[in-house]
């Protein structure tokens, strides 16, 4: 088996989709109370799971039984006279790792899904209830490195899903300074990712999305949702044979055709209904939550989910939606949005997929487009989730092509993250994108199945060598995450920190201050921070 990876994100663990988590109980194995209110039948399968083991400490975790094919939470007892040092929760860590990984390893035996390997999600465990809060920085390096040690042995994929942007940003900061943390990209990937990343930081890279981003959540691709339009219209075996034969375009337009005849009264709407009840997944996975963790002000996306705005609210950058509603005042400051240009499932009536709504939605496709081909310009696009035999792609490279002015040394005005190498796609697009190949030849082969999990190791590089924060320096609480050079320069800041909110204000004050608190500090009523 080769080896697992640990990524990083920001998000919330309820909404992200894996196969087990990690859920924090104290030794009577009852879970705080923010818990069970996010959790309704979290209280029922508490009291109907024999939870012995967790209350007598014979077992630091316990793998909760539940009804449906959801996530399997494991309860993982934090210890119950408190945290003196981050050392402490690793025995109860290293439980959850490995009775996650019985678990998931296990119902994924079952399922359609034994071809791919488990996903374990991870909050910042030991830091809240747990009474290690005071030592986030120490406990972070603790539990990143058992996720390491572990994911080598097992096999397994660790995410950890972080809602604090400092507990994020040095994250990233301790996973670059590691030889070995994205090794299974081989040099030439990651040397991309890195390139990427600089041109995120400076704030010109634009995710370009489509199916495939939202696949990792089970999103169908376009071939499934036309199969299951055939299934929601009654169409026979023999009729949908026939159906497959047609291109994408025609086939939604011989199904809408389908809903008229079954649904007379109400067929557009039908039609509207089964679309979004084909896409409607309700937790992210891996790819849509990377992009959204991207410095980037604009997105675009042929996607009719939902999936990327959650991610971008659960990562702190809510986006507004175009075309949509009016923004909320905290959506309107964070500067931040989300091209639809094929509509969207809250909003069934803006779907575009037949061949007539294409032909009748140019005006408006035109129209959207031209908000954002100013900035494109400056821009770099990164298309994720495409094949490049797409009619929507070529569109959309038609379109872009036409906005941009000419350049030196060629007109590539983005890059495309491929699966599988193909010569002739070289041919025909070299001259416009950056083809990466994900079977690059220096990289280490996963096997058949996996190059679309090589694409998300892509991407949580591209993250983390894009994340130009550094919250955690002057946040509570982090210092014993830090080297000894920035202990030095930490203890340098608070001090000016500390004397800059006390006596007459200079003009020169709020300049610092703002500098500060992007640095992590709270303001001028806890000048005295300390880690203690």
């Amino acid at each position: 088996m080769t080896k697992g990876h640990v990524f990083v994100t920001r998000g919330d663990l309820l909404n992200f989709k894996s196969d087990a988590w990690l859920l924090p109980v104290d030794r009577r194995a009852s879970p705080g109370k923010r818990w069970k209110e996010r959790l309704p039948g979290l209280q029922e399968a508490l009291e109907t799971n024999n939870l012995q083991t967790i209350k007598n400490e014979s077992a630091f975790a316990l793998p909760l039984n539940v009804r449906d094919k959801a996530s399997i939470p494991v309860l993982t007892a934090v210890p119950m006279a408190g945290i003196s040092h981050a050392e402490q929760l690793l025995p109860r860590f290293r439980a959850f790792l490995e009775a996650a990984t019985a678990a998931a390893t296990e119902r994924r035996r079952l399922t359609v899904e034994s071809a791919t390997r488990p996903v374990l999600a991870v909050p910042f465990f030991g830091t809240g209830g747990g009474g290690g809060n005071i030592y986030r920085g120490e406990i972070l390096r603790v539990l990143l490195g058992e996720a390491y040690r572990h994911t080598d042995e097992a096999g397994v994929d660790v995410v950890f899903v972080f809602q604090d942007p400092a507990a994020f940003a040095l994250a990233q900061q301790q996973r670059r300074e590691r030889g070995d943390a994205w090794s299974s990209l081989g040099p030439s990937l990651l040397n991309q990712a890195k390139e990427l990343a600089g041109i995120a930081r400076d704030g010109r890279l634009v995710p370009f999305m489509g199916a495939g981003v939202s696949m990792s959540a089970g999103a169908p691709s376009w071939r499934q949702l036309l199969q299951s339009l055939a299934g929601a219209a009654g169409l026979e075996l023999s009729e949908q044979d026939a159906l497959g034969k047609m291109s994408n375009l025609d086939q939604a337009d011989v199904l809408r055709s389908f809903f008229s005849d079954k649904f007379p009264r109400d067929s557009d709407a039908r039609f509207g209904q089964a679309v979004a009840a084909a896409v409607d997944i309700k937790n992210y996975g891996l790819a849509p939550s990377l992009l959204a963790c991207l410095p980037s002000d604009g997105a675009i996306t042929l996607n009719y989910d939902t999936l990327f705005e959650a991610a971008s609210k659960d990562a702190g950058s809510p986006r507004t939606v175009i075309p949509g509603d009016p923004p909320d005042d905290h959506t309107a400051a964070s500067k931040k949005w989300l091209l639809k240009l094929h509509g969207s499932v809250d909003k069934p009536e803006t779907i575009v997929l037949t061949r007539d709504d294409y032909l009748g939605y140019s005006a408006t496709r035109e129209a959207l487009s031209a908000l954002v081909k100013a900035h494109l310009i400056t821009h770099h696009l990164l298309f994720v989730g495409f094949g490049l035999t797409d009619d929507h792609f070529h569109e959309i490279v038609h379109d872009v092509r036409r906005a941009l002015p000419p350049k030196k040394g060629g007109d590539r005005f983005g890059s495309a993250l491929m699966l599988e190498q193909d010569g002739m796609q070289e041919k025909l697009w070299g001259k416009h994108l950056n083809l990466i190949n994900m079977k690059n030849q220096d990289a280490p082969e996963f096997g058949t199945n996996e190059p679309a999990r090589r694409l998300e190791i892509f991407l949580d590089a591209l993250v983390a060598h894009s994340s130009d924060s550094h919250s955690f320096l002057l946040a509570p609480h982090y210092g014993e995450g830090l080297t000894e050079k920035e202990s030095e320069l930490r203890d340098a800041l608070l001090e000016v920190a500390r004397i800059s909110a006390v006596g007459k204000a200079s003009s020169v004050t709020p300049v610092l201050h703002r500098m500060f608190q992007e640095l992590g500090w709270e303001g001028p009523t806890s000048v005295a921070q300390t880690d203690e």
